[in-house]
C-alpha cells in the first residue's frame, strides 16, 4: 500500500527501515510518552509485525517516508482495531526525534486520514495519548480531532499511574487535503 500526503508518504516497511525502527522503538523517550513496549526488540521481529497482512482488525502499518526521500523512515503510523461495521479505528505515530516539530506528523496523519475516509468509508477515528505527550496532543488537535474524555489512571509508566486522553474526529466533518 502507498498513501500520498503533501510532505509525506505512507509506505510498507522496506530493508533500508532496519536502522530507524529499533531507534524508534527503543528510544527511552518514546518509551516514556507512548504506550506499547520499549526495550529490546529485533528488527526482524519488528519487520514480520510490519508486514503482516492485516489481521481481523484490519490494522494498516505503515513506514512514514519524506516524498521527496521516500527511502528514509521517519516514523511508523498505524491504523488499527478497523471496525468497517461501525466506520472507525484508532490510529498511532511515532516519528524519530530528528524531525519531529516539522510538519510530517501532520501530514501523515492527514493523509491517513483521507484514506481511511475516501478508501474504508470510516466515519471515526480516536487515538489514546498520554496527558504528558503534549506534543502528541498538539498534533492530533491541529488534525481536527478533539478531547472525548480522558482516563484516569489508565497506564503505568515510570512508577506512576498516568492519565490517557482520547481524542477523535468525524470524518464526515472532516475537510480532506
Amino acid at each position: 500500500m502507498y498513501i500520498a500526503g503533501n510532505k509525506v508518504i505512507l509506505r510498507a516497511v522496506e530493508e533500508q527501515d532496519r536502522e530507524m525502527m529499533p531507534k524508534l522503538i527503543q528510544s527511552q523517550e518514546m518509551t516514556k510518552l507512548a504506550g506499547g513496549y520499549g526495550g529490546s526488540v529485533s528488527y526482524e521481529h519488528q519487520l514480520n509485525w510490519l508486514r503482516s497482512e492485516p489481521d481481523s482488525s484490519g490494522n494498516i502499518r505503515s513506514i512514514i517516508a519524506e516524498k521527496e526521500n521516500p527511502s528514509v523512515g521517519l516514523g511508523i503510523i498505524i491504523l488499527s482495531n478497523v471496525d468497517l461495521k461501525n466506520g472507525e479505528a484508532e490510529i498511532f505515530v511515532k516519528l524519530m526525534k530528528s524531525v519531529r516539530g516539522k510538519g510530517y506528523g501532520e501530514d501523515a496523519v492527514r493523509a491517513i486520514i483521507s484514506y481511511a475516509s475516501q478508501e474504508l468509508g470510516l466515519r471515526h477515528i480516536y487515538s489514546n495519548i498520554l496527558e504528558c505527550n503534549t506534543a502528541s496532543l498538539r498534533l492530533f488537535e491541529k488534525c481536527g480531532f478533539w478531547q472525548e474524555g480522558t482516563h484516569k489512571s489508565k497506564m503505568h509508566k515510570d512508577g506512576h499511574d498516568r492519565n490517557v486522553c482520547s481524542y477523535g474526529i468525524n470524518l464526515s466533518c472532516e475537510v480532506r487535503n
